[in-house]
Order: C-alpha cells, then structure tokens, then sequence
C-alpha cells in the first residue's frame, strides 16, 4: 500500500492504527486486520459467560479468576439486614466526603502491608471496583492530546479498556521472570514519551511473576529519570510479599489500585486507591467529580463486613479453597511445570510440544473445559506465547475443579499428531 500511494510504511502503519482505534478496522493477533463489523453488537468484555459456571453437565470453568464461593452471599444479605437505622436526614442528599471516613480507616488497615508503608484513612480513595480506580487515576493524572501508556506484553485485559476510555495509547514491554526489562522500559519512554507506566509489580496478570526488589529500583530509576507516574495494579497480592513496593521506592510518583473482589465479593463493587501520603487530593477529586462517591449502603455494608471480621473470616476462607485447589493442580501437572503463586487464585502453562493455544482450547472445550489462551492477554500489536491461564476459583466446588484439571492432564499428555493444512 506504501508503493502504491507514494508514502513511507510508516505512514501507512499509523494509518492502520488510527483506523483500529476508530473500530473501522479490527487487528486480530496472528491472523491480520480486518474490517470491522459495526452493525454486530460488541460482547461487553466484563461480562462472565454463565454457560462456564460449572454445575455438573456444563463447561468446567479455567478460565475466570473469580472470588471463590464459601458462602459470602448469604453472610453478607444477613448482615445487610441487620444493619442499623439509618440517621436522621440519611438518603436526602449526595454522598458527602466525610460520610465514608470510618470505612476508609478499616479500608487502610486492611490493605496496610509491610511493602506499602503506613497507609492513613486520608491515603485511601473509594471507587466503585479496582477498575473504576484505574480509570479513575488515568482521568487525574494524565494529559494532552494522545498520551501513552505503558504495561507488560502481556498484561490484565482491563488496562486496554482503561485507556481506550481515555484515549490514550497503550505500548506493551518485554519482560522476564523478575519483571520489566529496564533497556526495553527506558527505550519506550525515551521513544514514545509515555506519561504512565500500570503494572502489577507484585503477582502479574496472567504469569503470577512478583518483579524483584533489583528489578523495582531500576524501574522506579527510569520513572524518575522520565517523569513517568507508576500505577500498581495490587488487587491479587500474596500476603508473603513484603519487597517494598512502588509506593514506598518512590512515593511521589506511584499508586496502588486494590480491591475486596479477590477476597470478600466482586459484587459489593469496591475498590480503592491508595496514594502516597498527602497526594490523595487529585484522585478524590477526579473520583467526586464523576460519582459524588459510593452509596450510602455499599459503605455501610463494608464497614459492617470489616469492623465484625467477616471480611476476615470470608478472606481466610477464599484462601483455604485456593490453597487445596492450587494443591491439586500442581500435584496433577506436574509433569508440565505450571508457574504458581502462594495466594493467586490463578496458574500459567506453558504448552508442551504438540499444543498450541488454539487446538487446545477447542480439545478442552470438546472435553467440556473452558482455558484463557494468551493471545487473550496480549495487546493488539502485540506477541502472545503458547501459553494458557488456569483459574483456580471459577468452578464452585472442589470435585468440579479437580474433574477440569484431571480432563487437562489427560489433553496434555496426548498432544495431537496431524498437522492442519
């Protein structure tokens, strides 16, 4: 196309990539670019598939690293009902900032960790879920025309649709098992000028890679050095990390989006931003200018769940399913050398000769099993490894899950031998 219209391939590459970001055109990894089909709905990718809930007789879901189910629901409608009445002039007007005070105290308890430093009640911003504080941060810390953004090659779906909602360019890095690779992160932004950098420092989405303290100072080097802001996506942390994190190595630059979906329930939609001592302001003004704040029950609600120790309660239990499934799964494949995480309610393969991600994902769909390929993880330009995600916690009992991963031993130690033409 260059040839033919007399321009450089530049050009025409950065046509194409306006073009996908107009939706006109679609980039599928590994297949080429296409044009787009506005007419078709697009699936909301949000949206859990409920054929993938494995009840006997359905698909047996690998692939959604939910909350694990010990009863929270009920716990949580029990309480509900026995909350006190509200006060005099309560649902009148609008969330006022000082109403979800004592609930940000215990929030700041709860996620204070050893990495992070002192976390105060005045540190924390309420959002509505940790992806509602991404997306909060890029509205408050980004600027200009086209601002970039940087992450892992592979990297949690959610920080794609972040910054399409705020239009900003997204650049994957090169990584390894320590984390980013500082030559290819300083390269990035000396070339691209990149404003932010998300990542998840301490148990990576989808690979369950912790980056190392050495890895954290050169990043936090290179951050300084371009002025670039750090969002720490810290929502599957193991409790055994206490390396400093971001927010301690570099408090003027960094901030941490977490959230109780991974331990109590997804459904309460509560998430936070801790910031470093002093720079809450611009997050909770950004947060208050596009929802005034949480509503008056979800607050009540969490504050009643942390203050009795059920959050706690609930949390210990979610821990003890992912440990007995996290058990099993690594005693069945073995043979394979899945990479796990203490505390992650997810594991990453690396197929053995004879797999790809594709025909195994349709062999186990066949056997009734639902993977997350990690095509599925790259960005749009991106690479992806043939390589799969298992989800420890989207089944409901432990018997469903150990059948999906017995079934996926038995697909990986008979790979196929014909080759498709």
């Amino acid at each position: 196309m260059a040839w033919r219209l007399k321009v450089t391939p530049g050009t025409v590459a950065r046509a194409y990539k306006d073009l996908v970001e107009q939706e006109v055109l679609r980039a599928v990894v590994g297949r080429g670019t296409f044009v787009s089909e506005p007419d078709l709905p697009a699936p909301l990718p949000a949206l859990i598939d409920p054929a993938s809930m494995g009840a006997e007789g359905e698909m047996l879901n690998l692939r959604t690293a939910q909350v694990a189910d010990v009863g929270q629901g009920r716990l949580l409608h029990e309480l509900l009902k026995n909350l006190a009445d509200p006060p005099p002039g309560a649902y009148v007007s609008y969330p006022r900032p000082e109403a979800d005070a004592p609930l940000r105290a215990l929030l700041a308890d709860w996620f204070a960790a050893p990495a992070h430093g002192p976390v105060e009640a005045d540190d924390v911003v309420l959002t509505s879920g940790a992806q509602h504080g991404m997306v909060v941060l890029l509205q408050a810390l980004l600027h200009g025309p086209r601002p970039v953004i940087l992450t892992e090659e592979l990297a949690y779906p959610g920080f794609r649709h972040a910054a399409a909602l705020v239009r900003a360019e997204i650049t994957g890095i090169a990584f390894d098992g320590e984390g980013l690779l500082p030559d290819a992160l300083e390269r990035a932004c000396r070339e691209s000028g990149a404003q932010l950098l998300c990542t998840s420092a301490e148990a990576h989405n989808p690979t369950t890679i912790r980056t190392s303290p050495e890895r954290r100072a050169q990043i936090v080097s290179i951050a300084r050095q371009y002025n670039m802001q750090i969002i720490d996506d810290d929502c599957f942390r193991s409790d055994a990390g206490e390396d400093a994190s971001y927010r301690r190595l570099a408090p003027e630059r960094s901030w941490v989006v977490t959230t109780l979906s991974k331990t109590l329930s997804p459904d309460l939609r509560l998430g936070a931003i801790l910031s470093a001592p002093g720079r809450a302001a611009l997050p909770r003004i950004a947060a208050q200018q596009q929802f005034f704040g949480l509503s008056r029950p979800t607050v009540s609600l969490a504050e009643a769940a942390l203050s009795t120790g059920l959050a706690a309660r609930v949390r210990d239990a979610v821990l003890e399913v992912q440990g007995r499934r996290l058990a099993h799964l690594r005693k069945r494949l073995a043979p394979w050398q899945p990479r796990t995480r203490e505390g992650v309610p997810f594991a990453w393969l690396d197929l053995p000769r004879g797999w790809r991600p594709s025909s195994l994902s349709r062999a186990a769909e066949a056997e009734g099993i639902r993977l997350k390929p990690a095509d599925e993880f790259a960005l749009i330009d991106g690479r992806a490894p043939s390589a799969v995600r298992l989800a420890l916690t989207g089944l409901r009992d432990d018997a469903a899950f150990e059948t999906a991963v017995d079934r996926l031993a038995a697909l990986l130690a008979a790979p196929p031998h014909v080759m498709e033409v």
